[in-house]
């Protein structure tokens, strides 16, 4: 039982994490094995205020020993909608884009968001027997595929931002079967559902490469703490200045067009953010 309940989970790597995060690395919090210590019945959930000292999270009656009810999931990304926005693949800065760049590697969670899909129609072309004896076209819609999250618009953060409100028009991967049987392709084929309005009429290849522009962060910063009031502009503002001032570079340095590039500050991709 132990292995079933774990094993469709994304398991050690925990940045967020798509089941729990990083606190389920803590010891502290199992009573033995695969068993979470759980707090007693009755007993109220400690107020900690408003802010957890390093101190209190690692005391013996702090957060990270004894679970009760929601506490597992508490630490993850709310609304969880725009993390999920930003899982996706082929991250990287203006500074290492080249000839070796790939927009499909690394990835954050291939297995439980999808980065990359086989669209309905072009399964519908592809479960179409062909009239003839070339089975180019099918092969060519079989091979295609699109970006899950083409129907999003602008910087990284209005894009996490749109996730929250679109996200139940995003195509859902569903298992669908083969029907031709003429063993030329799998018998069952994972396929996107078509997504809902507009989103259905986005490029294919929109948001495929994805740029992180850590430029973006210590101005956004500065800009929402009031540092510079006189000349102060709202962060989303200072974030759209800088993805765009680097879109033009990233085309050139890629190939790819201007259109399919996405850019913006994603601070869990930024490992100096915390010295800033």
């Amino acid at each position: 039982m132990d292995r079933a309940a774990l094993e469709n989970c994304a398991a050690d790597a925990f940045h967020p994490g798509c089941e729990v995060t990083w606190p389920i690395r803590h010891a502290t919090m199992f009573s033995e094995p695969f068993r979470i210590r759980h707090r007693a019945t009755g007993t109220a959930e400690p107020d900690y205020g408003p802010t957890l000292t390093p101190q209190e999270a690692l005391a013996a009656n702090g957060p990270l020993h004894a679970q009760g009810p929601g506490d597992l999931t508490r630490w993850m990304a709310a609304p969880w909608q725009a993390d999920t926005a930003s899982c996706r693949s082929g991250y990287e800065v203006l500074a290492n884009l080249g000839p070796r760049y790939t927009p499909y590697l690394p990835t954050f969670w291939p297995a439980q968001v999808p980065n990359h899909v086989l669209k309905l129609e072009d399964f519908e072309k592809v479960n179409t027997p062909s009239t003839g004896s070339d089975d180019s076209a099918r092969e060519e819609a079989f091979e295609r595929r699109a970006t899950w999250l083409r129907g999003l618009n602008g910087t990284m953060n209005q894009q996490r931002t749109q996730m929250i409100k679109d996200w139940p028009k995003l195509g859902v991967v569903e298992v669908r079967d083969y029907t031709v049987g003429d063993g030329k392709f799998p018998e069952r084929i994972l396929v996107e559902s078509r997504p809902g309005q507009p989103l259905d009429q986005a490029p294919d290849t929109a948001n495929l490469v994805n740029l992180h522009v850590p430029e973006a962060g210590p101005h956004v910063l500065s800009a929402a703490a009031g540092i510079r009031p006189e000349d102060r502009l709202a962060p989303e503002t200072l974030e759209a200045e800088s993805a765009a001032g680097v879109i033009g570079e990233a085309a050139r340095a890629t190939g790819y067009r201007e259109e399919e590039i996405t850019a913006g500050y994603l601070e869990l991709l930024d490992p100096f953010r915390d010295a800033r």
